[in-house]
């Protein structure tokens, strides 16, 4: 083999080990993130219906540091949290008699 087809497929291992060293290492801030949606997602459902307070009340329950970072929507009985720009979401509904879940 040439020495520029060993440089290539050097240059495609490097990036391949690069790429899933990035991966590995945001595995743990990926789960705290949908963690964190769950529970603005579930705890603003509560607030809403099971208290029924008013969304910005209920925004500031949510902490501080955090609130800047969740888009939050409601739909009926639904509350939709997401962060990253809508990659990463979680979904409650509010069930009359059981109160709120969390969809996914």
């Amino acid at each position: 083999m040439s020495r520029k087809r060993w440089m290539v497929i050097g240059g495609l291992v490097l990036s391949a080990i690069v790429l899933s060293s990035v991966v590995w290492s945001l595995r743990d801030d990926v789960a705290y993130a949908q963690i964190a949606a769950g529970y603005a997602a579930k705890t603003t459902c509560s607030c809403l219906h099971v208290s029924a307070r008013s969304l910005d009340s209920c925004l500031a329950d949510l902490p501080e540091d955090a609130r800047g970072n969740f888009t939050i929507t409601e739909d009926a009985d639904r509350v939709r949290a997401s962060v990253l720009f809508g990659a990463i979401s979680a979904e409650a509904i509010y069930e009359d008699g059981f109160g709120c879940r969390i969809e996914n």
